[in-house]
Parts: structure tokens; sequence; C-alpha cells
């Protein structure tokens, strides 16, 4: 019997893309371990990057115990913007600069976690200008020189899978317009997804996150 399909062949423009592994930690109160997971990365002196809600529930004060019960030294930045723009990425890359961090964890959403990436790239090898990492034709897209220090990312939501990527999205307020960065060194480190974090998402968070996955 004939080997037969009914797909028209077209001429392909890319030939293979990459899919690299995730390293993830999942469980019910995994978050209560960042600290072991951080200190086996090399953390001595973290930044915590969360935004104005999160930051005043207990999940944030669960990560921030467990850090500082690693004797790690942590510093919080809790105003990150939900859909965050160009002038709240680069509040939060100055507030990395101004410390010697050698590391980054995030807790929050995707908003949280891909301006955590952000500062990631940002905060390891400065750029000469802002645009130089921001994806064309708005930006240079700049590949990172080197490695990046390590990013533990902890979502609180489940939309996005922000955690597992390499790209952070921004809102480009000059140009109103969306931006982006694309660079595999911002993928995290390592994500840990603890379902404990979800309990207090409101009922329209869900429902919009339910739309996200698909």
């Amino acid at each position: 019997m004939k080997n037969q399909h009914h797909l028209k062949q077209t001429k392909r423009s890319e030939y293979a893309f990459v899919l690299e592994g995730n390293n993830e930690i999942f469980g019910t109160g995994a978050l209560a371990e960042v600290g072991a997971h951080a200190k086996h990365l090399g953390m001595r002196r973290v930044a915590l990057y969360s935004d104005p809600q999160v930051s005043t529930l207990q999940i944030f004060d669960t990560v921030l115990k467990s850090l500082r019960n690693s004797h790690i030294k942590v510093s919080t930045f809790t105003g990150v913007e939900i859909e965050p723009s160009d002038r709240s990425l680069k509040a939060a890359i100055r507030f990395a600069e101004d410390d010697d961090f050698d590391g980054f964890v995030s807790l929050g959403g995707g908003s949280v976690i891909d301006t955590c990436k952000a500062v990631s790239l940002y905060a390891s090898y400065p750029p000469r200008n802002f645009l130089d990492y921001v994806n064309q034709p708005l930006g240079q897209a700049l590949p990172a020189p080197g490695p990046l220090k390590p990013h533990i990312a902890c979502p609180t939501t489940f939309g996005t899978a922000s955690e597992c990527t390499s790209v952070a999205i921004f809102n480009f307020i000059e140009l109103g317009t969306k931006a982006g960065i694309s660079n595999r060194a911002i993928k995290p480190s390592m994500g840990i997804i603890d379902p404990e974090a979800l309990i207090t998402l409101p009922t329209p968070v869900v429902a919009a996150n339910g739309m996200d996955v698909f």
C-alpha cells in the first residue's frame, strides 16, 4: 500500500528550533526551600523582587525567612509594576546596580519574573544603551557577553510560564508599544512552583491565567 498524504508542501523558512530542559522544583511547601536552593547555587547576597500586592502575603514572608535562615543577606524590591514598562525596568535595574548582589529571586506573576530576568542581564553586563539588549527593530538584540548571575523564579500565577522561558516583555512608554528581550541567557536558573502560592489568587486572575494557557 502506497504511503500518501494530502498536505501541500511549501518552502520552509526555518528548519529547526531549540527545546531546552528546565530546572523546575514542584510541590506543596516548596517555597520554604528557596534558601537551600539559593545557597546551592552559590548565592550569598540576594535581591528579592516582587510587587506591592504579593509582598503583603504570607508567601513573601516564607521566602524571605527561608533565605535568611540559610544565612543569605537579602534586600527587597517590591515596586515591580503589573505590565512592566521601560520606566519600571530601569528602576529595578538601578536597584540591582546599587549593591553587589550575587543572585536574584523573583516572587510573583509574569511581570515580576520578566522584570527580574531583565535585571539579571542588565546588572550582570551593563550596556552602553538600554536598547542594546532589546529585540529588533527597536533595539540591537545583542547577546549576553557571558553567563549571568543565578536567578530563582517563584511564580504566583500559572498562565505565562515565565519561569521557564528566555523572553521578557515590557511596555515601551515613549513609543507606545510592546517590546521584548529575547536572550537565552535570561532564562531563570531554577523555577520553584508551589501550589500554595495560588491559593490567594482572585477569581478574575485565575480566569485570565486559564485563557493565557490557550
